[in-house]
């Protein structure tokens, strides 16, 4: 192993980190085929952007329930069943999702998938905590990094299939194929490696005990704005090009791709490029970042042009879930999981709301107000972002 791999990571972890990198990868691909696959969706079965919204929240509340209460899961059962349990659910629900044009049955079948992305997301993210080292996010920015990639190649799958004149359930079927595969692999992951923590020794650290900081309810907050978006511009901003632009449905697929290689390129260059430990500062900068790009994406008038500032966007998302993370696991050094479940479960509460926002006002007035909302949302994120940086500021101060 490479010098500047084992600047980043301990030597006994390399058995462990680099599967959970590519599980995250899968977890990508899973989560952004239904945006890039919305036009044919909509096409097909005759849905409205309300039944369309309602089944996007169905996969949030799914993953809102499991990331609530994976972090208990953990403590009880341990990370690897409670992964595998997570991948097999998922597994279930995109083989069979789309296999006719119900709303209440694709719904469910989202609301499983959901279940199972939750439970996968908590039992990364608690094992990325503990193998961090002090005051680094390495990990938690190439883990996140490895799930944009995911989120790339899974609109040009989606591009690829449409190409070749298959049917777009092939994608589910082929997505099904791989968490399987990836499910599988977790049977034999090395978990027990993993440093344990007080509330491993004590077995009863509870949830009550978190909720007098603040920082638990900021970083609640801050995930459930920003998976909204994150998610939210995933699943539209294809359907954006199509509507808005006029372009064909694979330069929506693109779109989506494009969104998500910004974040990639974010994830990756922020821990090479930045080596200091002030990461409150940089969530702040990046919540500023997003708001600016998105109001510019949405005051142009051309496909290519609004595709640029549709990019500075993504940069601006890019970091902001590492960050809030690893920030979280500083702050904690007592009930590490509960506290990165209950955070989690924010996103989730996120990308339920927004998706139903967001179709209404679609629905009602089009959808570049749509896209307003998240706009609108990126000014709160970007407050939500300063008083964090004034939390962990207060903490340094006492320790």
């Amino acid at each position: 192993m490479t010098a500047r791999t084992t600047r980043f990571i301990e030597p006994a972890y390399h058995t462990l980190f680099w599967p959970l990198l590519l599980t995250f990868l899968s977890f990508g691909v899973t989560l952004t085929i239904v945006g890039a696959l919305l036009p044919k969706i909509l096409e097909s079965f005759g849905w409205s952007y309300t039944s369309a919204g309602l089944v996007l929240a169905a996969n949030s509340l799914g993953y809102a329930v499991s990331t609530l209460t994976g972090g208990m899961l953990i403590q009880r059962l341990g990370p690897k069943p409670v992964l595998v349990m997570g991948l097999i659910l998922l597994t279930v629900g995109l083989y069979f999702f789309g296999t006719n044009a119900s709303v209440p049955y694709n719904l469910a079948l989202n609301f499983l998938i959901g279940i199972g992305q939750g439970m996968l997301e908590v039992v990364v993210n608690f094992s990325l905590v503990r193998m961090e080292r002090k005051g680094q996010s390495h990990l938690m920015s190439f883990s996140h990094a490895a799930f944009s990639i995911g989120a790339i190649g899974g609109p040009t799958a989606v591009a690829l299939v449409l190409a070749r004149g298959l049917h777009w359930q092939t994608v589910y079927r082929l997505a099904a194929a791989l968490s399987l595969a990836v499910a599988l692999m977790a049977t034999v992951l090395p978990f027990n490696r993993i440093k344990s923590g007080p509330e491993e020794d004590t077995n009863d650290f509870k949830l009550r005990r978190l909720i007098r900081y603040p920082m638990l309810f900021l970083s609640f907050a801050m995930l459930l704005v920003y998976v909204g978006l994150e998610v939210g511009i995933s699943n539209w901003v294809s359907e954006y090009y199509v509507r808005v632009f006029s372009t064909p449905v694979a330069a929506g697929a693109f779109m989506v791709s494009l969104f998500w290689f910004g974040i990639f390129t974010g994830r990756i260059l922020l821990p090479v490029v930045y080596r200091g430990t002030r990461q409150a500062e940089a969530l702040f900068a990046l919540g500023l970042l997003y708001t600016i790009s998105l109001l510019g994406a949405l005051l142009m008038p051309g496909p290519i042009s609004a595709g640029i500032f549709f990019y500075l966007t993504s940069l601006g998302c890019s970091a902001v879930y590492p960050l809030v993370m690893t920030l979280l696991g500083r702050y904690f050094d007592k009930g590490q999981g509960v506290a990165v479940g209950f955070a989690s479960s924010g996103g989730g509460v996120g990308a339920l709301i927004f998706p139903l926002l967001m179709s209404g006002v679609a629905e009602a007035f089009g959808l570049r107000p749509g896209f307003g909302v998240y706009l609108l949302m990126g000014f709160v994120l970007t407050i939500l972002a300063y008083f964090i940086m004034l939390q962990i500021r207060a903490r340094e101060t006492v320790e």
